[in-house]
């Protein structure tokens, strides 16, 4: 028994050793971090725009952000800090709704040098609509102050190549591909680009632009806003090889 409480009693030092090491690593950890939120927080961090993309806006604005994407000229925005604690406590209010590719080349907050907040996206391969995709929009309109709705397909989607070819696809896969069919009517069949690929940037770019038309259709509210001038849609293209994105009429 006394051999026992001994060794215990030895133990000690090197148990509050141990203790202390920990709440020094735990000081330290904690000035750092606090380090860094102050960085994130000071003028040269915070984004130019807090107030969201005015309507009739929004193409000029996009535009702009894609071009310092291209540049490598990209704000740093808040979304490191501020915009996160603003957004989660004052809930999101998008300007722009995006319907595009889900390929993982085409992420339109990167491309389009968006933060938090900014953008309200759908992204679905192939960038084909459906009943989800105009319920999702009808609801950034109704219920979050979206006011303008992008269609962007890419070049070199590998859905629409899939549409075209029209070879059988396994699964659940041909459901996209029969959304993008449609669109490829009256198309001729694709040239042999310098890559020696066929050029399938056309039916990417009919398919964009039939997939904003069957949004439209299939919803009443997006429909007549629009007419009213309370909502604005756009289609792009947005180029895999050198990031530039391009507005079709």
């Amino acid at each position: 028994m006394c051999f026992r409480v001994a060794a215990v009693a030895l133990q000690r030092p090197r148990i509050a050793a141990i203790f202390s090491a920990m709440n020094l690593l735990k000081i330290v950890v904690l000035s750092s971090l606090t380090l860094v939120l102050a960085a994130c927080n000071t003028p040269s961090t915070v984004a130019a725009r807090t107030d969201g993309i005015k309507f009739g806006e929004a193409k000029q604005d996009l535009a702009a952000g894609n071009q310092r994407y291209l540049v490598g000229g990209m704000q740093s925005h808040t979304w490191q800090a501020e915009r996160v604690i603003q957004t989660g406590e004052f809930g999101q209010s998008p300007s722009i709704g995006v319907l595009t590719c889900a390929d993982s080349r085409t992420p339109p907050e990167l491309i389009f040098d968006c933060g938090v907040g900014d953008l309200f996206v759908v992204r679905m391969a192939g960038n084909v609509e459906d009943p989800a995709t105009a319920g999702t929009f009808e609801y950034g309109f109704a219920a979050l102050g979206m006011h303008t709705i992008l269609v962007m397909g890419h070049t070199k989607c590998g859905a629409v190549t899939a549409a075209v070819d029209g070879q059988p696809l396994p699964g659940n896969m041909p459901a996209f591909m029969d959304m993008i069919t449609p669109a490829l009517a009256g198309l001729a069949k694709p040239t042999i680009g310098p890559d020696g690929m066929p050029n399938m940037t056309p039916a990417a770019e009919a398919n964009v632009r039939w997939q904003l038309k069957q949004l439209l259709a299939r919803s009443a509210m997006l429909t007549k806003a629009q007419k009213e001038g309370k909502l604005a849609v756009l289609c792009a293209m947005y180029d895999v090889d050198t990031g530039e994105v391009r507005f079709l009429d």
